[in-house]
């Protein structure tokens, strides 16, 4: 729940954000074309919510694209990052490659995709996955290194097997750092696949977004970056409630 002083903390940066905006563009300091009126954003808005079809289908695109990469890449980083995590020899080797290769740009990897496989969801589901896998990988192992090695031995000398020591002591210790990475992937999934879908696309909310910015409407333009930063929050609102839940279930 969120608390309510920080809840009017949040409403009053709204309406301040909102007010600069209503004062930029009613006295013309702004012209409307770089930032239109609150009211044409509005009632672009209202004809999208007019005809929900125009709506929920470029966001349930891109939810899907976002869900899929961020899915896969989180099956392939979390085992991959304690298997390198969990051997010394392993972490000295792979842990440098895997912290270069996060810093790439790898948004200069997508003509690549593209051209390999095609400028449909394919494409923009690799590159939201290569964004996702690095910051997973790379905190399970460093929380993997960091897991007292004599907790495993007295849960071995008490009978426990594999299984039963990677859930009763890996998991746990492991278990917040890894989240806040995938929380972290998961914003950076997101906004990969809509940059991806602006760049090439034929669907989603970057599509969209393409679409305004090159017919020169802005109040479109401007309803889609709110439709998006709607649905930024929303995602990162249930990925919070999800590990909340999950984290109280382990605790038990």
């Amino acid at each position: 729940m969120i608390a309510p002083r920080r809840a009017l903390v949040y409403a009053g940066t709204v309406a301040a954000v909102l007010a600069v905006w209503a004062l930029l563009a009613g006295t013309g300091a702004v012209a409307p074309l770089l930032l239109p009126p609150i009211g044409d954003v509005w009632r672009a808005l209202s004809d999208l919510a007019a005809e929900p079809s125009k709506l929920l289908e470029p966001v349930g695109t891109t939810l899907e694209e976002t869900a899929i990469a961020f899915g896969v890449a989180t099956a392939i980083a979390l085992p991959a990052g304690v298997l390198v995590g969990s051997s010394r020899l392993l972490r000295r080797a792979y842990e440098p490659v895997l912290t270069g290769l996060n810093a790439l740009p790898l948004v200069i990897l997508y003509p690549v995709l593209a051209a390999t496989l095609g400028v449909g969801s394919h494409s923009k589901i690799a590159l939201g996955l290569l964004y996702a896998f690095f910051p997973i990988a790379i905190a399970a192992a460093r929380a993997t290194a960091g897991v007292d090695g004599r907790l495993i031995t007295a849960a071995r000398t008490m009978g426990a097997i594999r299984a039963q020591w990677l859930a009763g002591v890996v998991l746990p210790a492991v278990l917040g750092p890894v989240l806040a990475a995938m929380r972290v992937s998961l914003g950076l999934t997101l906004v990969t696949v809509i940059a991806s879908e602006f760049i090439a696309g034929a669907a989603g909310i970057g599509y969209q977004l393409g679409t305004a910015s090159q017919s020169l409407d802005s109040p479109g333009l401007f309803a889609w970056i709110v439709i998006a930063c709607l649905v930024t929050v929303a995602v990162n609102l249930l990925f919070s409630l999800t590990t909340h839940v999950l984290q109280k279930g382990i605790a038990r």
